[in-house]
């Protein structure tokens, strides 16, 4: 009779901890999945939103009731047993642990926008609240820092997966802290000043390698948290006589035959921005004998983000651009009824058409420091000029330039980079109507190494009408109207081997681009019709990644690969 009750003692207790148990992992699960909602919803621009603060606040109740539930005195006796205890003790410290990780998100997200939200019109306000959040991502780093994981070793395979994702997710999290803390502290830097930074100004109608072509530039100065630009230049009114700054490197390698110490308009043939930044700084201080502390570029869709936080603005021609306007503007309308002839009076309009795009940044620029503006929509502005390659930012100080680097803003390329490039040199304005598609091919053969195929196909839909400055030709030349003439430049990873174009054009470049490959060869499409370029190379067998670098092209180069379309409008990676 009592071995009958123990029985059933047992049989209860069993039937109830397997209950509280389960529940338990129910709570988990759900506070995981609101975790992840919170994580898909949490950008740059939600933190000075509502958005992932509910979600989050639901995660961290899941997450308490499965804390709970799981150091239930009814499942204090699986502890004793030796493989379940460990099991069960990896569950609760994980279920504890990531209440502390959800509860110091919101935290830190709740003093974010006490800081943000918080008046910072002047100067002073700026740099202090740049501060303050490089602050807040240290002490947050730490917080996470002390947060014990559990047991991580003899573990079955569904825990220790999942204590596995959360460890690697926690690191994840710390790593980004600290680049945002660098960036914080390094852009409260730089405001306060006194420093100087080169302003380059980059029109997306003819196309460089991943930005718009240097066209302008001027002096951005910061002091106590002010800006000023000044001094803007178009770039053809200040070339650098021959032997002053001489290109060096992988640059003189590949494109020294274009003379990129010269010219600035041949400046971004290569995409890495911290080798022609540099190069940059150099002319400008050829010229003029002032050294900068460093290079920013900002395109047309730089200035077209930012007008959709400021609002309309008046130039001092008096005509007002707007963000639906500023494109059309920049690229095409300011161009019409131009020639390209060598006369004065092309000269002339020379002048007239390079004068927009300076005063345009300047009087953005303007308005962005002396309007209220709503912190979401710069947040949002600036992460999507950042993410597509159309703000790119270079420091000849190394501890900013490490920030640029976490920040995503220095427009390098790494070794497993792989970039399609279509660069305007028929005098033009036409990359506004090509069309670049890339499909990407890859099969692996068992041990062999990965064959790979990059077809590019360029069509040309210029339409008739279009001044002669738009859609050409340019003078001696010998083009056609809407002729496109330019250079395909494709970078691939630095593990690609036996690079080689269908067809056997010739090769301008070929060889090394920093960590990458450049392999390139004239295009010449004609108005109306498609050119199609086949690039050939191998990467090791097995598996593998490439990630594709934005080309900054107002229409962004449409990537296929194994049934999916990718626009390279931001980084993205393709695995095999």
């Amino acid at each position: 009779m009592i071995l009958r009750v123990v029985l059933a003692v047992v049989v209860v207790w069993i039937v109830a901890a397997v209950v509280v148990l389960v529940v338990g992992l129910l709570h988990a699960s759900h506070g995981i999945s609101d975790v992840q909602q919170a994580k898909a919803r949490l950008s740059a621009s939600d933190i000075v939103s509502n958005h992932p603060t509910a979600a989050l606040a639901a995660a961290g109740r899941e997450f308490d009731a499965a804390n709970g539930l799981l150091r239930s005195p009814l499942l204090a006796p699986l502890d004793i047993v030796p493989v379940v205890g460990r099991q069960l003790r990896s569950v609760q410290d994980l279920s504890s642990a990531s209440g502390r990780v959800v509860h110091i998100g919101e935290r830190a997200i709740t003093d974010a926008r006490t800081i943000l939200h918080q008046p910072h019109h002047s100067g002073p306000d700026r740099v202090a609240a740049l501060r303050r959040l490089a602050q807040l991502a240290t002490t947050t780093d730490a917080a996470l820092g002390r947060i014990d994981t559990g047991p991580s070793t003899a573990l079955v395979g569904p825990v220790a997966t999942k204590h596995d994702t959360f460890v690697r997710d926690v690191a994840d999290v710390r790593t980004q802290l600290r680049h945002a803390s660098a960036v914080a502290g390094t852009m409260a830097g730089i405001l306060q000043g006194p420093q100087s930074y080169l302003l380059v100004m980059a029109n997306n109608a003819e196309m460089r390698a991943g930005s718009g072509d240097f066209l302008e530039v001027g002096v951005l100065d910061t002091n106590n948290g002010h800006l000023a630009l000044s001094g803007i230049k178009p770039t053809v009114t200040i070339p650098v006589p021959p032997g002053k700054v001489t290109a060096t490197g992988d640059l003189a390698a590949r494109w020294g035959w274009l003379k990129p110490g010269q010219d600035w308009r041949n400046l971004g043939y290569t995409p890495q921005f911290e080798v022609n930044a540099p190069v940059a700084a150099q002319m400008w201080a050829a010229e003029t004998g002032q050294h900068v502390d460093g290079v920013l570029v900002v395109d047309v869709e730089t200035l077209r983000r930012l007008l959709q936080v400021t609002g309309p603005i008046t130039l001092p021609d008096r005509s007002v651009a707007t963000a639906d306007t500023v494109v059309s503007d920049l690229v095409h309308d300011q161009y019409v009824g131009l020639t390209d002839n060598p006369t004065g009076a092309q000269a002339r309009a020379e002048g007239t058409r390079q004068e927009r795009l300076g005063p345009l940044a300047k009087a953005t620029l303007d308005a962005l420091q002396n309007e209220s503006l709503d912190l979401k929509s710069v947040a949002d502005a600036m992460t999507e000029a950042t993410q597509g390659r159309h703000l790119l930012a270079w420091s000849a100080q190394p501890s900013a330039e490490d920030a640029w680097q976490l920040g995503g803003v220095a427009g390098s390329l790494t070794s497993d980079s792989a970039l399609a490039a279509v660069i305007n040199r028929g005098g033009n304005k036409l990359d506004q109507y090509l069309s670049v598609k890339a499909g990407l091919s890859l099969q692996a053969h068992g041990n062999a190494p990965t064959a790979g195929t990059l077809t590019v196909r360029l069509h040309n839909y210029t339409p008739p009408g279009q001044s002669q400055f738009i859609a050409g030709p340019y003078p001696g030349l010998g083009a056609t109207y809407g002729e496109y003439l330019g250079l395909l430049a494709v970078n691939l990873p630095a593990e690609a081997r036996g690079l080689r174009i269908d067809g056997g054009p010739p090769l301008v470049a070929f060889g090394a681009e920093g960590p990458a490959w450049v392999i390139a060869t004239p295009v010449d499409v004609k108005a109306g019709q498609v050119a199609t370029f086949v690039v050939h190379f191998s990467m090791p067998a097995g598996h593998g990644r490439l990630t594709v670098v934005p080309s900054a092209r107002l229409n962004p180069v449409q990537w296929r690969y194994r049934g999916v379309t990718h626009i390279d409008g931001a980084r993205f990676s393709l695995s095999w």
